[in-house]
């Protein structure tokens, strides 16, 4: 396996017992050298139920109440090979999955692409857009985003799927799983995150977010990535 570095940026709110069993799972499932950033708010009512477990791998900052898009746009700038942006309601359960995952970037990808785990939620042949994936820094840095600008949660897979997938640079395993455990999947029951997320305010948002990066931005970011991976 490799020694390529990975950041795991996790936004969360409203839910400590949930954030608790992700990051056990993060710390029995990661390779050597993975760590996490775990961002709360310091809004938040339940701030003082948020017992993670302490060690060199999580880091737990707490800071303004934002958008997912911009915790994880402002953490991209921590240094490292990879970056991936989960949620507090994912759970880690193929073990190595971190090496595995940037295994499979650098094999097809040649270090420049989004490597995608089975989240036992997206339908791949449906909506191949990333969810449980390891993005690669290169990209991240030539880009300046994880999620483009305008984007505040809705449409950060859509978008990241659409710029990489059409160059190619999007890959699943199958073996590899980092489940989202969700209530779309029945995995989780709805709660007040998920109410405001999927909300018409939102979705609307979300959805012209989108079709202005796409009639926008995006055609400028495809070809900077085209130009720097050499396609």
């Amino acid at each position: 396996m490799n020694n390529k570095s990975l950041l795991v940026i996790i936004p969360s709110r409203g839910r400590p017992a949930l954030c608790r069993e992700m990051v056990v799972s993060f710390l029995r499932t990661k390779g050597t050298h993975t760590r996490m950033i775990v961002y709360l708010n310091d809004d938040d009512p339940t701030l003082g139920d948020y017992d993670l477990p302490q060690s060199d791998d999580i880091k737990v900052i707490v800071g303004p109440r934002q958008y997912i898009a911009d915790t994880f746009n402002q953490f991209c700038v921590v240094p490292a090979d990879y970056y991936s942006n989960l949620n507090d309601d994912h759970f880690f359960v193929t073990d190595r999955w971190d090496e595995k995952l940037i295994d499979l970037n650098e094999r097809e990808m040649n270090g420049w692409g989004i490597a995608c785990a089975d989240d036992r939620l997206t339908d791949w042949n449906a909506h191949p857009h990333p969810s449980g994936c390891v993005i690669s820094g290169k990209a991240v840095r030539l880009l300046g985003w994880i999620a483009p600008p305008g984007v505040r949660h809705i449409g950060i897979d859509v978008t990241q799927g659409k710029l990489f997938g059409g160059l190619g640079l999007l890959r699943r395993d199958k073996n590899v799983v980092i489940e989202h455990r969700h209530w779309v999947n029945g995995m989780r029951p709805m709660d007040e995150n998920y109410k405001w997320v999927y909300g018409r305010e939102e979705q609307e948002h979300g959805d012209e977010a989108v079709r202005r990066y796409m009639f926008g931005a995006y055609r400028e970011d495809r070809e900077k990535l085209r130009k720097a991976v050499g396609l």
